[in-house]
This record gives C-alpha cells, structure tokens and sequence, in this order.
C-alpha cells in the first residue's frame, strides 16, 4: 500500500505533467443529448491519440466501432488514451460521461475515466476481469479532488487510462464514450462505504435503531440476540476457543471522528466472575483492545473504556532490513495494536471472553463514543525538549502581536494544490495570542500579485525559507485544527542548502541525506483529533520514498489545542502529542540537511469530502511554535539566514 502522505510540490506538478501531456486536438462533432434517456457518442474514438507514444499503441478494433489500446510495460503514471477538442464539448444536457470499455488482457485491471472542464474534473473507473466488459461513469456534478462540479457544455478534455505498470504490458478497447443522464445527477453511493455519525456518539442502547439480524454476528458457537432497539444484547460464550460476538453498522461505517473513545456498558449475567475483553474493527484495522480487569461479580455492571490512542506507540518500518524481519512488506509501522485504526471507518466492535475455556455470558447495556477528559500535561511540554541534554531554544513565535513577524516568515510560495485557491497576507490573522491561517471564498490572485493567477479561494501560508533553517532538533507547535469539509492543514519541514543562488527545487532537493518532514497533517474527514506523522526523501519521482503513519491520535487540552513536538537527532526521529511518545523511526537515512519550516491551510488533501463554501471561512490556529537545539548538534548554519 502506498504511504498516503502529502507529496511536495514536484511530486503534486509531476502528476499534472502525466495527466496532461502533450494532445492532439479534435473536433467536437456531435450535439448534446437532451432528455436523461438519450445516450449520445461524444467524440470518434478514431481522433483519440497515446497520453505517452512511447508505451501506449492504438488501433481500429476488429469490429471496426471500437479503439484497441496496448499499453507496454513502462514508467508512465496513467498510460491511456486523450481526447481533446479544437472547441469544447457542449454536452449541456446531460449528467454524466459513460466509457464503455473491454478488458483484453490476462489479468484484472482497472480503467478509468476522467473528464476536464477548466481546472474542474470528474471521474470514474471500471474493474474489469480478463474478458470482461464495464462501465466507467463520471459525473458532472460529483467532482474530483480539489475540484468544483464540471460544466457539462465545456468539456476541455476526455482521458481514459490504466494504472501505472512497470513489470506487465495491459491492454484493454474502449467500445464507446458516450454522455447521457439528468443535470445534476450525482455518483450513486456506495451504501458499503456510507459513514453514519452517531447523534451525541451513541452507538447502541435507548432508542438506537438496531436490527439484531443485520448488526449481531456471533461465531465458533458463540450465541448473541437481542429483542430490538432499546433492549439489550445478550451474548453467551460456552468456554471453547476462538468464540466472539460482533456488533456491527447496520450498512458502512461509524464515522466516530468527533470522538477518542468508546465506553461499552456490560453486566455480567452468568453465575461466575467473568472478564470482557473489547475491540474495535475498522477499514483500516483493529484498535487497541481493553477489558473490565478484575472478573465481573455475577449481576455487577462495569465500563470498558477503549481509547483510539494505542498504549504501544508506533513503529515506523522503511530500511529493507526490518521489512524482511516483519515477514511482509510494511507501508509504514509494525503490526502493533491500534496502529492502524481508523475511526471515521469503524467498522464493529468485538465481544471476546478474557478466559476462553471458562463460560461466561454477559448483557451489552450500551455502546457511546465519547472524548475523554483533557489529560494532565507533562511539566516539560512547552518549556523545554522531552528528552536528556543541553538544550538551547532556537525559534520562538508566540503570536503574541496583531501580526506575522516578517523578520522570520514569508507568507507567498508556490501553490502545487489546488490551483482554486491563492495565497494572500489577509488570510494570515494574528491576534489575541494566536495566529490564524484563514481559508475563505474570495476573489483574488494566488501570492496577491495582480499579474498572477486568478483564484476564487484564498488562504494563509508560512515558511521561513531564506529566512532560518536549522539541523536537528527538537520542534514544537500548539494548534487546533478546523472541522470544516476538506481540509487539510499542516506543519512540516523541507531541506534548504546550497548557495542563495540556486533555484529553490535544488535548494529544497530530499535527495542526498535531505528529507521532508511531516509533523502533522490533518484531513477533516477525520475529525480534529487525527493526523499524520512522516517523511518523503530520495526526490519525487522514481526513486521517491516514504514511511510514516496517517493515524497518529491526539488528545486536546481544555482549550481545544493539542501540542506536537517532533525530535529529530542523528538517525532518529521520533513524535510527540501533548507530552506521550506517539511513534518513532531509527535508520541511519533519516534527513542530515538544513530544514526550514512551514505553516499551511489547504483544501482537499488524500481523504477528503467535498469542499463546502457555505461552510468557510475555516482557520488553523496556531498558539506557538518553538524550536531547541542540543549544543552538540548545532551547526555554524543553523538560525537566521539575514546573519549569515
């Protein structure tokens, strides 16, 4: 699985390249539909033309009505087939664009579809088994990432494509394109993938919609039941090994971002003292597990309380080494309870006896996700390192003023993102303490430059490239991230070496010992107490690598704020949240180059729901960021660049 990290500005500017190669352009030569039945052709297949020459061949199907498309074993990341229209495409009218496709090779692949209007897209995609036929359907109105919905009557560009491979040639025929459906029609849902927010985080008990049939699993003559909504479960074990009862989403998941917790209400209803064990399951694996400790009088009821921050912190798996002691190929951490539970996804929770050869039954009373009370901070959070040795504090903001200290930030940069929305000084709020990176919909132009692109979005950014850099470390910010759909902000770190007059991609290389850090990264999708934790290095291309974790949970203070270190020493970094070890990373590639830092506030991100205006402005808030040095790792580069 592909560590699902923010990719650095080359990584995101290489995907536009192979998406938008070079094209050969076609007449539009057909009308748009106009009713919902009617499905029309959209283009001639014959005026498609390779995304990449160099691996992709086509050719007139034998049928003489469809394209052939042979796709060589090779680099290119979405191999596949362009249309592109002298005048765009008015299918004003219709709701969606249909690529009837054929899978002509031996292996099950994926085609996709996807469709251009501006800066706008769509898309949709077909699994196909060797033989098969399907359908890849986008839809006009369900927009793709940092998108805003398709205008169907300009239509600037049509791809259809296969996944990247490099060990296997694929082919497949495209037998039609066609648009047809109801303005405005959206993608149908998958109810497999419907998230459900529990109102006030109750999963089960009162007046809970429950269906004992569609939500009660019990197994290896394990027995569970309850009489409907409001009653209880009633689960027996019977003392043979392997048994559980799950309780389950009636369709998709519980979406418990809002939360960091799950309290399960148990009595014991056998005639012995008995012990629960609890766990969660979710799309992206189990959580750490609990139990009642001591057995259970008979009639005694008790809480089993399961956080979503694991007690084992995590692992961060990368050097071939340890890929081959952990017996499979690690996309990030070690196999360790919680490490990988997802609690926008949750997907049951799981009943299991402590002791499996004793019998013991039980009545689940009720099941609510909660957040726990704040946790009581370390002395040393904020004030110093978390670990043994001589520091010195290096960089300071508190944002104590009514603005950016200009001395230490830049607030314009390139935007790699989303092309929507532009940086502007307005978007960077400071004020009452605390700085605010602002996301809003307002017109302007990106880095306020008239000259410039114009956007619809605007936001707030902040580096201290050029400005201080430092090797090492140990990095702190106090923040608290939005809740607003589709946001994705974020504090990291990217090399910075070599003379000024070097062009800012080589000067920020992660090549030769230079690294990205993420020290955090958010996704609403995933609620405010979720973020990431990781690195990129060896560039963003070919050779690019990375590891790190997407579920690293964080526990707020009274505020609302929760306070993230990074320690970064010679071969080792490690993270921190609210003063407890999150996770940590010893290989002797991790990053030995002069980093700056920064400071931003974007929509979409790898996991996101639609952006929302109606519900911006959105701000990052960030109450301090401060920096520390150990003196025996402080180099004569280290600290501002206006002193060098």
């Amino acid at each position: 699985m592909t560590t699902p990290f923010r990719l650095a500005a080359a990584a995101r500017l290489l995907l536009l390249i192979l998406i938008a190669a070079p094209l050969v352009r076609a007449e539009n030569v057909l009308p748009s539909p106009t009713s919902e039945t009617a499905a029309r052709t959209v283009v001639a297949l014959s005026e498609g033309v390779p995304s990449h020459p160099k691996q992709v061949t086509l050719s007139p199907a034998s049928s003489g009505t469809g394209l052939n498309v042979a796709v060589a074993a090779g680099p290119a990341g979405f191999p596949g087939v362009n249309f592109v229209p002298a005048i765009p495409y008015d299918l004003a009218g219709a709701g969606y664009i249909e690529a009837r496709v054929t899978n002509t090779c031996e292996q099950i692949i994926s085609v996709s579809l996807r469709v251009d209007s501006g800066a706008d897209t769509c898309a949709g995609s077909a699994y196909l088994k060797p033989g098969e036929s399907g359908k890849a359907r986008a839809f006009f109105a369900t927009p793709g990432k940092a998108s805003a919905p398709v205008n169907a009557a300009a239509i600037s560009q049509i791809i259809v494509f296969t996944g990247k491979n490099e060990k296997a040639a694929r082919t497949f025929r495209i037998d039609a394109l066609v648009a047809a459906g109801r303005p405005g029609e959206q993608a149908p849902t998958n109810p497999d993938l419907v998230r459900t927010k529990p109102a006030n985080g109750l999963i089960f008990g009162d007046s809970v919609a429950f269906d004992p049939a569609k939500q009660l699993v019990a197994r290896a003559g394990a027995k569970a039941g309850s009489a409907g909504a409001g009653k209880p479960v009633d689960v027996t074990f019977t003392g043979k090994p392997d048994q559980n009862a799950l309780l389950r989403p009636a369709q998709g998941f519980w979406d418990l971002g809002d939360f960091l917790q799950v309290k399960v209400r148990v009595k014991n209803t056998g005639s012995a003292p008995a012990s629960l064990t609890v766990q969660l399951t979710s799309r992206g694996g189990v959580s750490d597990f609990s139990t009642t400790g001591k057995p259970v009088a008979p009639g005694a009821t008790t809480d089993i309380v399961i956080s979503f921050i694991p007690t084992t912190p995590f692992e961060i798996i990368a050097d071939p080494a340890q890929e081959v002691l952990e017996g499979k190929k690690s996309w990030g951490v070690r196999e360790t309870p919680g490490a990988r539970y997802t609690s926008h996804q949750t997907t049951g929770v799981v009943l299991t006896p402590a002791d499996a050869t004793k019998p013991a039954s039980f009545q689940i009373l009720a099941i609510g996700a909660s957040a726990p009370p704040p946790a009581t901070a370390p002395a040393w959070l904020g004030q110093r390192p978390p670990v043994a040795g001589e520091w010195v504090k290096t960089f300071e903001d508190n944002f104590d003023g009514t603005a950016y200290d200009e001395t230490k930030w830049n607030p314009y940069s390139g935007n790699y993102w989303d092309k929507r929305v532009g940086f502007s000084k307005r978007n960077i709020i400071v004020g009452d303490g605390v700085a605010r990176l602002r996301i809003e919909k307002r017109d302007g132009f990106h880095n306020d430059d008239p000259n410039g692109k114009a956007t619809t979005f605007a936001t707030g950014w902040l580096d201290s490239y050029g400005k201080w850099t430092q090797r090492y470390g140990y990095y702190e910010v106090r923040v608290k991230l939005p809740t607003a759909p589709s946001m994705f902000p974020a504090f990291w770190l990217m090399p910075e070496r070599g003379p000024k007059e070097w062009p800012s991609y080589r000067r920020s290389e992660t090549k030769d010992g230079g690294m990205e850090f993420d020290v955090f990264e958010g996704q609403s999708m995933w609620g405010p107490y979720r973020t990431t934790f990781g690195m990129h290095w060896d560039g963003y291309v070919k050779y690019h690598k990375s590891a790190g974790t997407s579920v690293h949970y964080n526990q707020p203070d009274k505020d609302g704020f929760f306070t993230i270190g990074m320690l970064w020493t010679p071969g080792h970094v490690s993270v921190y949240s609210q003063g407890r070890l999150g996770g940590s990373w010893d290989s002797p590639r991790v990053g030995s180059v002069q980093s700056y830092l920064i400071f931003d506030m974007l929509p979409g991100g790898f996991e996101y729901d639609p952006l929302d205006p109606a519900k911006l402005p959105a701000d990052l808030v960030i109450d301090y960021v401060r920096v520390w040095q150990r003196k025996d790792l402080a180099s004569p580069d280290d600290g501002p660049k206006s002193l060098k």
